[in-house]
């Protein structure tokens, strides 16, 4: 039996204990993931592992399309997660033989008449070297006419929050007769040397983790649970808390009789690294919902230099930056996660680059901010030295969520408010400091170092 994922979708979060349920004693399922989709709900897979060297994989569920000049759904200059501009020559069967006009990147010059698809691939099983080799095709089928034909992974999608399995060109989508969400069945080749998860127990049933959140978590928070994962009998979920100012995310574990606790918590928990508590196949399976991250949008602010005041560079630009909307920033909840990206982009406006990265984009970690800040910049003695410009920060500590933002003139603090998602002056030192203090958290302040950028 080759590998399989079915996946369901429009699941509510109260049907999950059923569901793992009927797919340990139906399917005797290794792992089940819930991802939560654009209405709320929950995407369901369940992965049955053959471990036979170069077995297949099979994902069942829905599709859309994707690629090619007329695809207003990616951005201009969106890149593909399996090739880059070098690729291109070498592969003609793919790319239109010039750049679409308006457009840089490499998903808008997709030939959308040639044969292509988007999967999540797990690279553990399927490795980036792996799926772009031409011999190494993906077979796709339209259950309801029994057409198939062979196409070439080209990028990592669809993104979780769709329900969809696969995103097609739209010549793959005419010769199989599909449209936007029909039913189609992919097979996936893998290698002889896949590195398959372990045999495990099964997975965990009866679980509640909404019912196990209510305990931990403080009262006058707004729950949202992102993605979910069992196997081994373990049961993983990552959820943020939101409130008016403010919020958090964090990742839990649920170990037979043993309480539930707390693995990780920050402004956001991802990308999920695989450690002694979190085995890599739980990691890959949590981060299928950690969203593809972008670039900043528009040019950075010039670095300082010999006789510049950063510290008013940074006040100046805070306060301009107030009312700018955060809820289009991927991997922040609409938003609702936004506290270091927005400090991140205040920084990068204002000095050149920001306190802290995710790849080439601002870093979305509250705490990352602070293992930034502690390793290359001024910390003051107390908030008397707070001049505008300079960083405030809670760190998040265990279900604590803490916040980050800058000072201003007045000794007010501007920063991401959660509810809506914006920039804007919300807090006081005092209030900032009464706030995050009565919640058991410490709050520092910093001072940055023109040297760092």
């Amino acid at each position: 039996m080759p590998t399989r994922i079915d996946t369901l979708t429009d699941v509510p979060e109260d049907r999950f204990q059923e569901l793992i349920q009927d797919f340990r004693e139906i399917d005797n399922a290794d792992i089940v993931t819930a991802f939560r989709d654009e209405n709320g709900r929950f995407t369901v897979e369940s992965t049955i592992f053959d471990r036979t060297p170069g077995s297949t994989i099979v994902l069942n569920g829905t599709m859309s399309f994707f690629g090619g000049p007329d695809d207003n759904g990616v951005r201009p200059d969106e890149g593909l997660a399996l090739f880059d501009p070098a690729d291109v020559a070498a592969n003609p069967d793919l790319f239109l033989s010039v750049q679409p006009p308006g457009t840089t990147g490499l998903a808008r010059r997709l030939n959308p008449d040639a044969a292509y698809i988007a999967c999540r691939w797990d690279y553990s099983l399927t490795p980036k070297s792996f799926l772009k080799r031409k011999a190494n095709t993906v077979k796709v089928s339209n259950p309801a006419n029994n057409k198939s034909i062979m196409v070439r992974p080209v990028d990592w999608g669809p993104n979780v929050v769709t329900g969809r399995v696969a995103d097609l060109s739209p010549g793959v989508t005419d010769a199989l007769g599909l449209d936007t969400d029909d039913a189609c069945k992919v097979e996936i080749p893998t290698p002889v040397d896949a590195q398959l998860p372990p045999v495990g127990r099964g997975v965990a049933v009866g679980v509640n983790v909404a019912a196990i959140d209510a305990t931990i978590f403080p009262p006058g928070m707004t729950r949202k649970l992102v993605v979910m994962t069992t196997s081994n009998n373990i049961t993983y979920w990552v959820v943020n808390q939101i409130g008016m100012q403010d919020g958090g995310q964090s990742l839990l574990r649920k170990s037979g009789n043993q309480p539930a606790e707390i693995l990780l918590s920050d402004s956001t928990v991802f990308p999920i690294k695989a450690s002694a508590k979190i085995p890599a196949e739980v990691a890959a399976e949590l981060n299928k919902a950690f969203p593809k991250l972008v670039a900043s949008d528009g040019p950075a602010g010039n670095p300082p230099q010999p006789g510049d005041d950063i510290n008013d560079k940074m006040f100046r630009t805070a306060k301009k930056f107030v009312g700018h909307d955060t809820s289009d920033v991927p991997g922040t909840d609409g938003g609702n996660l936004a506290c270091a990206w927005a400090v991140n982009e205040v920084t990068r406006l204002a000095l050149g680059k920001p306190i802290s990265r995710d790849g080439d984009g601002n870093g979305l970690s509250t705490i990352g901010i602070f293992d930034a800040l502690n390793a290359h910049h001024t910390k003051l003695n107390s908030a008397n030295g707070a001049v505008p410009g300079a960083i405030i920060i809670a760190p998040t500590e265990g279900s604590n969520h803490g916040h980050v933002g800058i000072v201003g003139e007045n000794r007010e603090v501007f920063s991401n408010k959660s509810v809506p998602g914006e920039f804007a002056q919300n807090f006081t030192i005092k209030t900032f400091t009464d706030r995050y203090v009565g919640k058991g958290l410490d709050v520092f302040f910093y001072l940055l170092n023109r040297n760092q950028f």
